[in-house]
């Protein structure tokens, strides 16, 4: 029978990892962690900016459809029976006539896209490269 002390030595060519091997496999994923953070982080805003693009068009498609029932834009985003994403606020900004601005943000960006067609004030704060088009803030 061995004794206490010869029971736990670990045998020459003994297979396993080393504390220092441990620490530095956990230094390179945190590094590698780093650099993939700030990629995942774009993708979720381009999430959220396509999400609100898309409940605005989905508002610029029901307001056609209520003007041609009443012959006039629906001056409330509200009054309109669409499908929007939970966390997309759209709102009507004006109506003039044969013309309307909108708005759409996101509750957790601070993208915000707009739209304006005929005489009424293009959204503020929003560069439009011309009307009846869809932009967005940088």
């Amino acid at each position: 029978m061995k004794s206490g002390s010869e029971a736990s030595r670990v045998p020459v060519g003994a297979v396993g990892f080393t504390l220092i091997e441990l620490l530095m496999v956990v230094v390179i994923i945190g590094i590698i962690t780093m650099f993939a953070l700030p990629r995942f982080t774009g993708s979720r805003e381009l999430a959220y900016r396509a999400q609100t693009k898309t409940d605005l068009r989905t508002l610029l498609s029901a307001q056609e459809a209520y003007f041609d029932d009443y012959g006039v834009y629906a001056d409330d985003a509200n009054n309109l029976n669409i499908n929007r994403t939970s966390n997309v606020t759209l709102s009507v900004l004006e109506i003039a006539g044969n013309g309307y601005s909108a708005t759409a943000t996101h509750a957790t960006s601070p993208v915000e896209c707009g739209f304006y067609t005929g005489p009424v004030t293009p959204p503020p704060g929003i560069t439009f490269p011309g009307e009846g088009i869809i932009a967005c803030t940088d």
